[in-house]
């Protein structure tokens, strides 16, 4: 037990210390960069650095709040589960990282060719968007699988085949945290993508998202702040860097 509470907290800094260079060392090489749309095969090669980035960085933010899932696949069947539904877990969020890259490179010549004063439009829009999805039913449904991690893997556990069975109930669990993190992974595109302080942060957020307690409580008020940040951005009355977002936009 004394190794299992000394490798969680000594994991959680690797991973964000591996993603922050990952990141930084990221922008200084240019990975992030549009201009017109580029060509799909040179693209792909940062394309696997922006997954892997993405991945580190995710899995750095989001470990400590899935930590009950994973605890609960241990106890059910040993570490073979444990590997098995940590995973699936990993792949639901490289899945997610992929499709983000799919989507910045088909809108480059879009997000290129923003005029001053657009950035801020898109962010408040996104921002507003994120807030009426988490009063969503689906936002709720997810953040509910969230808080119930044994029941996730209830529903894929048969004990025929341990692996192929955790895997999937990773991916289920995966694919409800990323659901439960729509908003979250919203507000860290705009403002937060390379920002230590704001992956900290989303990171304990998450924590009390995920809590069986704490989580259903918080849905209003955030929705209440994304929508108070985003209205706030779009007409200018709250002045943000927006670092992450003129990054992935190059301007």
């Amino acid at each position: 037990m004394t190794t299992q509470r000394l490798f969680l907290p000594l994991g959680v800094l690797a991973l964000a210390g591996v993603s922050l260079l990952v990141l930084q060392f990221g922008q200084t090489a240019g990975w992030i960069q549009h201009g017109a749309r580029p060509p799909l095969l040179p693209v792909l090669n940062w394309g696997v650095l922006f997954v892997a980035s993405w991945t580190l960085m995710t899995g750095a933010m989001m470990l400590p709040s899935s930590v009950p899932f994973l605890r609960a696949a241990d106890r059910l069947a040993g570490t073979a589960v444990l590997l098995g539904a940590g995973l699936g877990f990993t792949l639901a969020w490289v899945a997610a990282g992929a499709a983000i890259w799919a989507m910045l490179w088909i809108t480059s010549p879009l997000l290129a060719g923003l005029r001053p004063g657009q950035a801020e439009w898109i962010a408040g829009a996104t921002l507003t968007l994120a807030a009426l999805y988490q009063l969503s039913p689906v936002a709720n449904s997810c953040q509910q699988a969230c808080a119930q991690p044994f029941g996730v893997i209830a529903r894929h556990w048969r004990g025929e085949s341990k692996l192929s069975e955790s895997v999937v109930a990773g991916l289920d669990y995966g694919a409800h945290c990323i659901g439960c993190c729509i908003p979250m992974i919203a507000l860290m595109l705009v403002v937060g993508m390379s920002d230590v302080f704001w992956i900290v942060a989303l990171g304990v957020l998450m924590i009390a998202l995920k809590h069986p307690a704490i989580g259903p409580w918080l849905r209003l008020p955030l929705a209440g702040v994304l929508a108070g940040m985003g209205i706030a951005i779009a007409v200018g009355a709250w002045t943000v860097p927006l670092h992450a977002l003129r990054l992935l936009c190059s301007s």
